[in-house]
């Protein structure tokens, strides 16, 4: 933009700034200053730059502006950087244009060589500072006001926002407490169900397995005694009906113990052609009654001996093939097994039971495996069973680490498989076990036996069991493991029969000791005698050095068995001979105190017995059958045995209260130890299981206050269970 200066003069003339000064100054001025021409959004100057000049906007418009914050907005006819005129300061704020510009640049030294002589130019630039600097300070202030507004506004939303997250957290940590506490006591619970799942289990192995087995038993007995044609056919029924509800017993315990995780597979060598022929010589006669044929194929290139668990093996092939026969009406029944891969000292088998049976639907196929199913129920009321076998098979499958499946057809039969690793044994035969006869026989003549027991009547029943058994034995008794560990000093004793709970030292504590004495003292066989035969307490005996675990109340077969397990040939044969003075610790037998692996104790001797004894209020029945097993039904000696039950209760009823009164817990978990079991002997199992219940909380640190209930009723119990026998004592 190019203007004569004429005619910028008379434009400068408008501005009020210059609207007192001659026309003859302004055209000096006006030709002498600078146009200069911007575009839109250029910088004029910034902040913060050294000002020098006075610019007057000839058309356009700017804005003043610190940073983002715009303090004005000028047009054409004003004039910004005035304060450059009487200050060489850096500019306070800076200027940009907002549209095509043009400016007029007036330099300091310019303007007061041309307009030095107008003072009233000067003192309405002072003006115009002093109104721009209060209108600025004004906006600023108005704005810091608004922006502590804002800020106040923000610090309170953020701090609701914090108090509310704050709330939440609060909310979120209670929640998560209350969440823990539950999981804690659900946990608890859990804990506390599986210990009363596993009790139950124990229980209702122990109360249906013992009236099983005598059922079996006698029928078994009767069957041998030439019984009549249509006696011959109940009997058959008889056991044919025991036989299939002890297999539905074993299939409830295993379902429940694989569903608890508590079914482990053991690493023993065994031969897979032995395992096929004991199940084939098993189901045979049942397909032969069917006219089935039955066919087992072992695959030659097998290795000889694999090791495994041949137990739960046998099991899964005994299911699918017990269901196979079940289910096939005519034609047969094939077990295969053959060697798929083997590497190093790994192989890897295939076992097939097929069969050419009634056979099942896709859909019968998809759930054959589930629990309590079976194809329909047409399937369980003509042929019968839990529908537990297939899902136990399928189970103890995973757990060998393979797979059951199956194929099948309506009307066609099924085909079940499964493939599963197994290591290699370095063995190429097994040598076959001799059964070990549970009679008693020469072998155990004139052995030496120190019996440990703290209870009189457990003494005298194990004495007159082992005279009775053992007519050439010497027998010794002591009272407490210490006791039993001065007596193995002396070298006199063959074997130990220990009981694990005494006064004064335990049997656990009194085997550890043994085991440190010197050579041969060290090396005597010992018996465990305990109440409980847990999984827990069986590990214990057998890290204590114990040789095996014969369960209280002891059967005369489970103590055969287990003198039978203990004691070598050679002790017994040398003291046949009398090559073993009496006294003589140098000539010890020399048996490793571990020589016993078998720590699995026998079947519980708990009974569920018949009853047989009333007391005259109708109180309790109780039964003698354990008794009459013990002594051969010796009337006598149940009398004697009955007497010091009798004996031995009305001993520790005060003992009981007094401990109860004292609230002393050691003292009353003794003596609850010593009776409970001599209840299950004298036929009182549910008083033995109050009995057990008790000591477990005691020895859980339950305070003898808190099972005050209990306890009475166990007091009760124990005074009524001697009325009882009292009567029935003078009666007899």
């Amino acid at each position: 933009m190019k203007s004569a200066p004429a005619t910028l003069a008379f434009q400068f003339h408008r501005m009020e700034l210059f609207s007192t000064v001659p026309l003859s100054i302004l055209e000096q001025l006006a030709a002498q200053c600078t146009i200069v021409e911007f575009p839109a959004d250029a910088v004029v100057f910034h902040k913060d730059e050294p000002g020098h000049a006075l610019y007057l906007i000839l058309q356009g418009g700017v804005k003043v502006h610190d940073e983002d914050y715009t303090v004005a907005r000028l047009t054409g006819g004003n004039c910004f950087g005035e304060l450059a005129l009487l200050d060489e300061g850096p500019r306070s704020m800076s200027v940009t244009t907002t549209v095509p510009t043009a400016l007029a640049v007036i330099e300091r030294d310019l303007f007061f060589n041309v307009l030095g002589s107008e003072p009233g130019v000067v003192r309405k630039i002072g003006g115009m500072l002093t109104q721009r600097l209060r209108y600025q300070t004004d906006r600023v202030v108005e704005e810091l006001r608004r922006r502590e507004q804002e800020l106040t506004r923000l610090v309170d939303e953020r701090t609701a926002e914090l108090m509310q997250q704050k709330e939440e957290a609060e909310q979120l940590r209670a929640k998560a407490e209350a969440e823990r506490q539950e999981a804690d006591y659900q946990r608890q619970r859990a804990e506390q169900s599986e210990q009363f799942e596993q009790q139950f289990l124990a229980n209702m192995s122990h109360e249906i397995r013992t009236p099983m087995n005598a059922v079996m038993g006698m029928t078994n007995i009767l069957l041998r005694k030439n019984p009549r044609e249509d006696q011959l056919r109940y009997l058959e029924s008889i056991r044919n009906s025991s036989q299939a509800l002890l297999v539905i017993l074993n299939d409830i315990l295993d379902i429940s113990k694989i569903q608890a995780g508590r079914m482990e597979l053991e690493h023993t060598d065994f031969e897979v052609s032995q395992i096929l022929e004991q199940v084939a010589s098993t189901l045979r006669f049942r397909a032969q009654e069917k006219s089935l044929t039955f066919e087992t194929i072992c695959d030659p290139a097998m290795p000889p001996v694999l090791v495994g668990d041949p137990v739960r093996l046998q099991q899964i092939l005994l299911n699918l093939a017990g269901n196979a026969v079940k289910f096939t009406e005519k034609g047969g029944v094939s077990i295969a097994a053959r060697l798929l891969e083997r590497e190093g000292d790994t192989c890897r088998l295939r076992f097939q039971v097929r069969d050419t049976g009634i056979g099942m639907t896709p859909e019968q196929c998809a759930r054959a495996f589930e629990s309590f199913r079976q194809a329909s129920a047409d399937t369980t009321r003509k042929y019968g069973g839990t529908g537990l076998g297939l899902s136990i098979s399928r189970q103890l499958v995973e757990l060998f680490g393979g797979a059951l499946e199956v194929q099948s057809a309506l009307g066609e039969g099924s085909v079940f498989s499964f493939a599963i690793p197994l290591k290699i044994s370095d063995k190429q035969t097994l040598q076959k076990d001799e059964h070990v006869s549970t009679q008693p026989s020469e072998s155990l003549d004139g052995l030496r036996i120190l019996i440990a027991e703290d209870n009189e009547y457990n003494r005298i029943v194990a004495v007159e069991t082992l005279e009775m058994m053992l007519p050439g034995a010497t027998i010794s008794t002591v009272g407490n493991g210490r006791e039993a560990v001065e007596q193995i000093k002396t070298g006199g004793f063959d074997l130990v029969l220990m009981d694990v709970n005494m006064p004064e030292m335990d049997g656990l504590e009194a085997t550890r000791l043994i085991r440190f004495l010197p050579p041969p003292l060290n090396a005597f066989p010992i018996i465990a005698f305990t109440a409980s035969v847990t999984e827990t307490e069986v590990r214990k005996c057998g890290a204590a050095g114990m040789n095996a675990v014969v369960p209280k109340p002891f059967k005369e077969s489970e103590l055969l068995e287990a003198l039978h397990h203990v004691v070598p040939p050679e002790v017994s044969s040398r003291r046949r001979r009398g090559d073993i003075p009496e006294h003589a610790p140098d000539q010890a037998p020399e048996v490793s105190p571990f020589r016993s692996s078998k720590m699995t104790p026998p079947p519980s001797a708990q009974q569920n017995l018949s009853g047989d004894v009333e007391s005259p209020d109708g109180y309790a029945h109780t039964g003698l059958d354990f008794l009459r097993q013990l002594t051969g039904n010796n009337r006598q000696r149940i009398r004697k045995y009955l007497g010091l039950y009798i004996a031995s209760a009305r001993t520790s009823l005060p003992k009981i209260e007094n401990a109860l009164a004292a609230n002393k817990r050691d003292e009353l978990r003794r003596a609850v130890h010593t009776l409970k079991p001599q209840f299950k002997m004298v036929g009182l199992p549910q008083t033995a299981d109050l009995a057990a219940a008790i000591e477990a909380r005691l020895l859980d640190g339950a305070e003898p206050s808190a099972l005050s209930d209990d306890l009475e009723r166990l007091l009760e119990d124990i005074r009524r269970s001697c009325d009882v026998f009292d009567v029935y004592l003078r009666k007899s």
